[in-house]
């Protein structure tokens, strides 16, 4: 009687201590995921830069662009109408651990037990795969930056007298940008895309 007493006060141990454990790996997978949330929403007001400079592109310059980006990436007018509009919000549901009013005995401790492994997989897996794509859209946004800044550099070498100068290009019924600038503003699109896929991507 003894054995079985100390066998299951061990066990109502081990449940404590895998309690304690699974409010900690829960609350480090909360802070992953408001971690990622950030980096989404810093990726979204980033992309909004873009605005400014693909509204003035006509629609065959678009088409154009868009032909040369690999299949399945998103349309300059994707990443323009998401960037303004669309800001993603948190909808994640965490594995819930109930707290018990009473000791429970041997067979609910064993399954409470179960219960906790498999959550803390769980929580292992959306941490992991949070952690990775909010580095992912790190390195995503320092490429956009990179080529955001060089396209400017070219485009507007001159600020804004140079801003002024094609729009007086439009007033005349030419083209905000020239077809020589289609190079600049391709590799602007494809680095916006690939920030729009990541900050767009599923964490499970």
């Amino acid at each position: 009687m003894g054995f079985i007493t100390l066998k299951n006060e061990r066990l109502l141990a081990d449940l404590k201590d895998l309690e304690q454990s699974h409010e900690i790996k829960r609350k480090e997978t909360a802070k992953a995921l408001e971690d990622l949330e950030t980096a989404r929403n810093s990726a979204f007001l980033q992309l909004k830069k873009t605005e400014e400079l693909f509204k003035y592109l006509t629609w065959k310059q678009q088409e154009t662009i868009n032909s040369r980006f690999l299949t399945g990436s998103p349309t300059l007018e994707e990443i323009r109408r998401h960037s303004i509009t669309r800001f993603p919000a948190a909808s994640y549901t965490f594995p819930v651990l109930e707290k018990t009013a009473v000791v429970p005995g041997p067979a609910r401790a064993l399954g409470r037990i179960h219960t906790i492994r498999k959550n803390s997989v769980t929580f292992g897996l959306i941490q992991k795969r949070a952690e990775e794509l909010s580095g992912a859209i790190g390195k995503a946004l320092t490429a956009f930056e990179y080529q955001y800044k060089s396209a400017c550099r070219a485009l507007f070498p001159f600020g804004v007298f140079s801003r002024l100068r094609r729009k007086i290009r439009r007033l005349l019924g030419r083209s905000y940008f020239s077809w020589q600038d289609m190079s600049r503003l391709r590799d602007l699109g494809m680095a916006a895309g690939f920030v729009f896929k990541m900050a767009e991507a599923p964490v499970f």
